[in-house]
């Protein structure tokens, strides 16, 4: 018959012969000390906290030639639930089974607690007030972020959106940053409408954020504006980045020859469903395949020499394609139509349909 500690052997049904632990060696006794130390890593802004015990393969063997004798807890769940209740009597702070701000990991194996905050998840809508900037941080071709002159040493080729709005973030609460968004536009085109994303920082040291000074340090810089700001969970990251909606895009439009009334009027009547193959300028990254789109003109008018029309289209429509042909790969195009070359010199996202966003976000 197997000897246990009188703590190990509390958790089975039948009893064991009390002597030298051939489970735990003697650990579980002393789990009160390491209850304590990681009670002392729930600090700061916590309000509330999670556990997590990590036990040794040779520990839970030996538990399993226990079981044979006597059905019982396993030291697993146990120590969860040890570690929980401990922890909030000392900390003060409540126990959320499913994550709280932070986690308090216990390792029988070195038998040590170590801290990891819970990441943590804003909302928000952004505005892309200037040409020139990438959405997610862009290395450069050459360096791969290392620097060099082509990159003037900054190891990317453009600013992004995703670094204007993280920076401010990270000198508020720490750790790193990840935008998530609903969709992107390209680096020459704008974005008035206020594009939906969830902006995630991890490891953060400090988790409660005035969210309106954020917001005023992004805006100062003149190139990008937020909105809507609020805190999310991490269910919404999928929610947003996977949400993609109708857009109304403005287009300011060149036409070979310059436009006459008859082509405004052919372009304010356009409504076509649309079949587009894979753009040249994306073939390197995208899967060459035909896409099916639908795209209306819903205002059009001159703007100098410009055609400058306002297009609502399906989520994914290559909107400078639609306008140029790009060489016959979406049909029909503006170009096709007028029977003359089309060149979008010009191009803002102006509204985005994505309302139910506010009604089912945490």
């Amino acid at each position: 018959m197997i000897s246990l500690c009188k703590e190990c052997s509390s958790r089975f049904e039948k009893s064991f012969s009390i002597g030298e632990c051939s489970i735990c060696g003697g650990k579980v006794a002393k789990m009160g000390e390491l209850a304590e130390r990681g009670a002392l890593l729930v600090g700061g802004d916590w309000e509330s906290f999670s556990v997590s015990t990590t036990i040794p393969r040779g520990l839970l063997a030996a538990e399993e030639k226990a079981f044979d004798y006597s059905p019982g807890e396993s030291i697993k769940t146990f120590a969860n639930r040890y570690f929980s209740e401990k922890v909030a009597a000392i900390s003060g702070r409540k126990y959320e089974p499913s994550g709280g701000d932070g986690r308090i990991m216990f390792d029988f194996r070195s038998f040590t607690a170590r801290r990891e905050p819970e990441p943590l998840f804003f909302f928000g809508r952004y505005r892309k007030l200037k040409e020139g900037l990438s959405q997610t941080k862009w290395d450069c071709r050459k360096c791969f972020g290392r620097g060099c002159e082509r990159c003037n040493g900054e190891g990317k080729m453009y600013r992004s959106v995703e670094e204007i709005i993280g920076e401010p973030f990270v000198k508020k609460t720490g750790g790193t940053f990840c935008m998530h968004a609903s969709g992107r536009e390209d680096v020459d085109v704008v974005n008035t409408a206020g594009r939906p994303f969830v902006l995630e920082i991890s490891n953060p040291d400090a988790r409660k954020v005035d969210l309106g000074e954020v917001g005023k340090e992004i805006a100062s810089g003149g190139e990008v504006e937020v909105s809507n700001l609020r805190r999310v969970g991490r269910g919404d990251v999928e929610l947003v980045a996977d949400s993609h909606f109708p857009k109304t895009y403005r287009a300011w439009i060149e036409v070979e020859g310059g436009a006459g009334r008859k082509d405004l009027e052919m372009i304010r009547g356009f409504s076509e469903m649309l079949k587009q193959q894979t753009p040249n300028r994306v073939m390197h990254r995208r899967a060459d395949k035909v896409r099916e789109r639908h795209a209306k003109v819903v205002n059009a008018g001159m703007d100098g020499d410009l055609v400058m029309a306002d297009i609502l289209a399906d989520a994914g429509t290559y909107i400078k394609e639609l306008i140029g042909g790009d060489d016959g790969r979406t049909e029909p195009s503006f170009s096709s139509l007028l029977g003359k070359g089309c060149i979008c010199k010009r191009l803002a996202v102006v509204k985005i349909e994505d309302y139910f966003l506010d009604l089912v976000l945490e």
